[in-house]
């Protein structure tokens, strides 16, 4: 998966069983998406609008119910890899690493581990460690540009410290998950990405801000492997003819 070519990866965030919008990472305030792309929550139905209308391939998946422990849609996302036949990253709020493996054993391509619920560097040095370790995509989970973490040694860091300590324990590819811009179509924060992008990672992808096509060339031009991106394809700010030209 290592890469410079910038893919734009559709978000789908299941909670209580339907796909919501994501807001600034208040998860209280999240509700079922509205979409110029399909008319339902389903996220059958969401996962088939980006195959069929946006020609993705790729999909990350956030199971919003297993990682609250308020229950799980591991079957719905078997039926999504199963239908259409995505790579799939998926994090369901894995934290060690029998987690981790099961995910694999489902059938997803790529595990995400989060910082949000990593509980210990040891658990971490663990998964990267294991024969999946091709397999895994670590997530900084970062918010108001602290890092939230269940781990000691990482929570409340700055982002490139926690960085350059996830490369530290042998971590490759790096999500940096900004919850706080999340769904507010406010734009990346690229100074933070272009600092991220000079440590020496195999892949780094972005989540939260992407408003257009303009955000997408800069992230581009900054070496990002990929992109995360919900509401700008929901709102048709971004439209497969924006995708398809960046991505050439």
């Amino acid at each position: 998966m290592v890469t410079r070519v910038l893919k734009v990866i559709p978000v789908l965030d299941i909670l209580g069983g339907e796909v919501v919008q994501a807001v600034a990472g208040e998860r209280h305030l999240y509700k079922p998406i509205k979409s110029i792309l399909v008319n339902s929550p389903n996220p059958l139905d969401v996962a088939r609008a980006f195959r069929e209308k946006l020609a993705r391939t790729f999909l990350y998946a956030a199971d919003l119910d297993t990682i609250l422990g308020s229950g799980g849609n591991s079957k719905v996302l078997g039926e999504i890899k199963q239908r259409f036949n995505f790579t799939m990253m998926v994090d369901a709020g894995a934290a060690t690493l029998n987690d981790a493996l099961n995910l694999i054993q489902q059938g997803f391509d790529y595990v995400v581990v989060g910082t949000e619920t990593l509980r210990s560097l040891d658990a971490l040095k663990d998964i990267i460690d294991s024969p999946i370790k091709e397999r895994i995509i670590v997530s900084l989970d970062v918010k108001y540009q602290r890092t939230l973490s269940s781990c000691v040694e990482l929570s409340g860091l700055e982002p490139l410290k926690a960085a350059n300590l996830l490369y530290g324990y042998g971590v490759r590819r790096l999500i940096l998950l900004e919850l706080d811009r999340v769904g507010t179509l406010q734009g990346p924060n690229l100074n933070l990405l272009r600092e991220a992008c000079k440590i020496p990672f195999d892949g780094v992808f972005s989540g939260g801000g992407v408003r257009d096509k303009d955000d997408l060339w800069a992230l581009k031009k900054l070496g990002l492997s990929g992109a995360l991106v919900a509401s700008a394809l929901h709102t048709g700010r971004l439209t497969l003819k924006d995708l398809l030209e960046v991505e050439a």
